[in-house]
């Protein structure tokens, strides 16, 4: 698994850097409820379906566990 996903599995709120080609300020990217996309360029990432869903459910559970500390 690359360091990116197991971050994005791993640690709450992580998003990824935008991955745009020719993106000149290569931002953190947002989570739009379906894939990570850039407010600079517009660049959405392409992770698997079923990554994502894994993903909503990982950031799910590590934000009852804060709630909890």
């Amino acid at each position: 698994m690359s360091l990116v996903r197991e971050n994005l599995l791993s640690r709450l709120n992580y998003t990824p850097y935008c991955g745009g080609e020719y993106c000149r300020v290569m931002p953190r990217t947002s989570f739009n409820g379906i894939q990570f996309q850039c407010s600079s360029c517009g660049w959405v990432s392409r992770f698997e379906h079923e990554f994502i869903e894994a993903y909503k459910s990982k950031q799910e559970q590590l934000r009852k566990e804060q709630e909890h500390v």
